[in-house]
This record gives structure tokens, sequence and C-alpha cells, in this order.
């Protein structure tokens, strides 16, 4: 994207021309019917993206921003139509396909932040106060990707039970692009599917183990005992500590890895 000024790309202009955010969302049906289209998707896009880091985070403060800010919006396109009502922007957005959506974020975001080779942190909540006893509303379960450097959230995937985290885990995976980054999950993700995703992806993992997964707990227990006993002579090992203090007390812990040919 270019200003038609021609000025050099600071801050958000920086930001719009250097990762053309629009390129990454080229790909994203619109489902109205062309001929009919006053508003091209482009330009609602864009006009969300202002309004949202301006502060917006309502379809009413996005229409308000497009219609005080339409000089701006139209350095970057034209605009010919103005920018839809509140009520107008809800119904575009409604007809939007929402998976396709996401992974076009999810892409751009990606290139943004450089994502690769961070530290990826997959896990599920459940969103309080998401169920409502009164009209028997299921409660919300959200799987979400974060990038623990950048302390930004880059996927959320919805789920209609927390047991379907394990579909939504492997759907996050597909979107983004992990290649060279370190993934760490919790018991839930501790699966075989996910985990050679994950390595077929060219990126690392860190998984919870619980006794979810018959008696592979059992048996890293047992492996973990016998190796500490002979001295760790068959496998490579390194430790790590750290000391935190916080609250009037003084915490301190310890990891061991102990890395093996095949396990």
């Amino acid at each position: 994207m270019e200003r038609d000024d021609g000025a050099g790309g600071e801050g958000i202009w920086g930001v719009l021309r250097s990762d053309c955010f629009l390129y990454y969302f080229k790909d994203l049906p619109d489902r109205r019917q062309r001929g009919k289209v006053v508003y091209p998707l482009e330009e609602i896009l864009l006009l969300r993206l202002l309004a949202v880091l301006a502060g917006a985070d309502s379809f009413i403060d996005i229409a308000r921003f497009g219609e005080k800010k339409l000089d701006l919006l139209r350095r970057f396109r034209p605009f010919r139509g103005g920018t839809p009502s509140h009520d107008h922007l809800g119904d575009i957005f409604g007809t939007l396909d929402a998976g396709a959506f996401r992974r076009c974020f999810v892409a751009w975001v990606a290139a943004l932040t450089k994502t690769p080779s961070e530290v990826i942190a997959i896990d599920g909540k459940t969103l309080r106060r998401s169920y409502q006893k009164k009209d028997s509303k299921a409660p919300i379960h959200m799987v979400s990707a974060f990038a623990a450097r950048q302390r930004l959230v880059l996927g959320q995937v919805k789920v209609n039970e927390k047991s379907n985290e394990i579909v939504a885990i492997s759907a996050l995976l597909e979107m983004m692009a992990i290649e060279g980054a370190v993934i760490t999950l919790d018991a839930m993700g501790c699966q075989r599917g996910i985990a050679k995703k994950i390595m077929d992806r060219k990126a690392d993992y860190i998984i919870a183990l619980k006794g979810n997964q018959g008696t592979l707990l059992e048996d890293v227990q047992v492996f973990a005992i016998e190796q500490k006993t002979r001295g760790f002579k068959d496998t490579k090992v390194s430790l790590h500590e750290t000391t935190d203090g916080d609250h009037g007390r003084i915490e301190r812990l310890w990891c061991t890895d102990i890395g093996v040919a095949a396990f």
C-alpha cells in the first residue's frame, strides 16, 4: 500500500506500507452480489483496522471513525461511496467466512511479528460468565495460540466442548507458520497426531504429560529414576535453575533435560 503524498513509512504508515495488510486478505471471499457492492471489501477491512488501532471497539465506533477520518482513508483507497453506517458494517462482516478470515488474519500477524523461532503457547480457556443456566447456554471454550515474546494472540478457535480442544489445536497448527518455533501445550495436547503435525511443520514441542496416555507417564518416571541411579551414563543431560522472589517468599525451580537418541 502506498500513500498518495509519498511520505516516508513511519508509525502506522510504516506498518501499512511494509507489511501490505490487504495483501493477506486478497483471497478472502466476498459473498455479496458484485453489482450491488457500494463499499468494497478491502476498504471495509482497512477502515476496521485503522479504527481499531485508534481505539474503536464496536461497529458504532468504527462507523464514527469512518465519518470523521474519510480524508485519511482516501489516502489509501478511493472510498467513493464514503463509509457505511454501523448497521451496514455489521451486515457486511456477518457475511464473511469466519474460518477464512481467521486464516488471513493469522497469516498477516505471523508476517508482522516474525513468529517463527519464537515460543508459541497453545492453551484452552473457558470464558468467564459465558455459561447461562437460564437459557441453557453452554459455556464457551476458546483455544488460543500466544506468541510469548511479543505477548500477542496469534489465533483463536472456538470449540463447543472442552473435549474438542484437540481438534482446535490441530486447526491452529494448520493456520500458523510455525517452522523453527517451539510449541508448548498442556496435557490435553499430548497426542501422537499433534506431536507428528508439529514435527512435520519443522517445529519443536514441549508437551505436559499426565496420566491421560495409558502407561506413558509411568514409563517416563521409571526411565528418569533409572537414569538418575545410573548417573545418566546413557543420556545427555542439561540442568537449568531459576530463582524468583515474590509475595515474601523465594522460589527456586530446577529443570533436568534428558536427551536420548530414541525413546
